[in-house]
């Protein structure tokens, strides 16, 4: 479903104004002369003044009717009555929705060794190619690598696109480069609404743009004015791809063609490249930069591999779950911890398999096995699509 919005309204607020007949300090206190015998609306007045800067010459800072109205706590009638006797003008200001207020922002971190490593390697790749592959390990602390590279881009005078693969994750992301670059940083994805991205948008193209945009896949679409790198975190995702609605495109592709469009660079970022990008890498197309070591030496998870078939056969099964697991998952409530299990499966089976001599039914156009569904009673392949009534004999005992 393809969709044209033209429902954009610029976000205002009411603000205030001493009307024209107010000319000078004189008619001011003239005014609160005759106000005195309403102490309310004589403080009302009194408290724009001071916002203002009226007696301090200058130009006078605009004042909103809400921010009035809650420095004075008085009612909006207290308010009306000042407007009615034409003291007060009020007017609409165009305000925007986006988050203008300045953070305290703190210093970058200090890499290690490996991290300064990958740096140095990724600048030189960058003198001679334009697009490099950081395959770095789990917990390597490619995100701080990351934050260095854009401080670097924006220390050049050059704007930076951060890609993420899911929305999801731009939350701790935010906080984190936040924190550094306090209101340089923009963020873009469909969860805002409509009217916020358009003010993105329209910001993008004014004179006080974005340094750093941080987005989804839609981002790409942005407008720059002086892009300098696009980093694309996690490049293998399939979430890069969009399937629907139209415009169909793979983010990772497009970014990398907008980058050359700038004359910018590429980074793309991941533990597991995707065949195509690991390719490109190795045969000299994309430069390659290895993280190998995990940041501050942190254990890589131990995997157990477990033979569900042999424990099957010797009855020693608890439901789906095996002894050892079962152990484990003891031991960590015991600690106190908590247990995820993830269950890898559409349907109601991965596969059937008999019990005698181990023959699972495969698709005869894609060799793979066939997912289990109760529900209809039917093995479907869900690489093509083909489905096949499930054999109430195995056909190879």
């Amino acid at each position: 479903k393809e969709e044209l919005r033209r429902t954009y309204k610029p976000k205002t607020e009411v603000r205030i104004r001493l009307a024209k007949k107010i000319d000078g300090e004189e008619s001011l206190k003239q005014l609160f002369n005759e106000l005195s015998c309403a102490p309310k609306q004589l403080a009302v007045l009194m408290k724009y003044v001071e916002l203002s800067g009226y007696l301090r010459g200058g130009i006078l800072k605009e004042v909103s009717k809400k921010e009035l109205l809650q420095q004075t706590a008085v009612s909006p009638n207290v308010f009306n009555g000042l407007t009615e006797k034409r003291i007060f003008e009020t007017y609409h200001q165009e305000i925007g929705r986006l988050d203008k207020q300045s953070l305290h922002t703190v210093s970058l971190n200090s890499l290690n060794e490996f991290q300064q490593k990958a740096i140095n390697e990724i600048l030189a790749v960058f003198v001679e190619k334009q697009v490099c592959l950081l395959h770095g390990v789990t917990s390597g602390g490619k995100t701080e690598i990351y934050i260095h590279l854009i401080e670097e881009i924006i220390r050049q005078g050059k704007q930076v696109l951060y890609l993420l693969p899911e929305i999801a994750l731009t939350t701790q992301i935010t906080d984190r480069l936040r924190r550094i670059f306090g209101i340089r940083l923009g963020v873009y994805h469909s969860k805002f609404p409509d009217s916020e991205r358009v003010e993105i948008w329209q910001k993008q193209l004014s004179d006080d743009d974005y340094d750093i945009i941080l987005g989804v896949r839609s981002s790409v679409f942005l407008p720059f004015k002086n892009l300098g790198l696009v980093i694309v975190d996690e490049e293998h995702e399939n979430t890069y791809k969009q399937q629907d609605p139209a415009p169909r495109y793979h983010a990772r592709d497009s970014a990398i063609v907008l980058a050359s469009m700038y004359g910018a660079k590429t980074l793309l970022g991941t533990a597991t490249p995707s065949v195509e990008t690991f390719y490109n890498a190795t045969t000299g197309k994309y430069g390659l930069v290895e993280l190998k070591e995990r940041y501050k030496e942190i254990q890589l998870p131990e995997i157990l591999p477990v033979d569900i078939k042999e424990l099957a056969h010797k009855k020693r099964m608890v439901g789906q779950f095996s002894p050892l697991l079962l152990e484990h998952i003891r031991e960590a409530l015991e600690k106190k911890e908590q247990i995820i299990l993830f269950q890898n499966r559409r349907g109601f089976a991965p596969m059937i398999e008999c019990k005698v001599c181990g023959w699972v039914p495969k698709c005869k156009n894609c060799d793979v096995s066939l997912t289990y569904h109760k529900g209809i009673d039917q093995l479907t392949c869900h690489y093509c699509g083909h489905t096949y009534q499930p054999s109430r004999s195995c056909p190879a005992c």
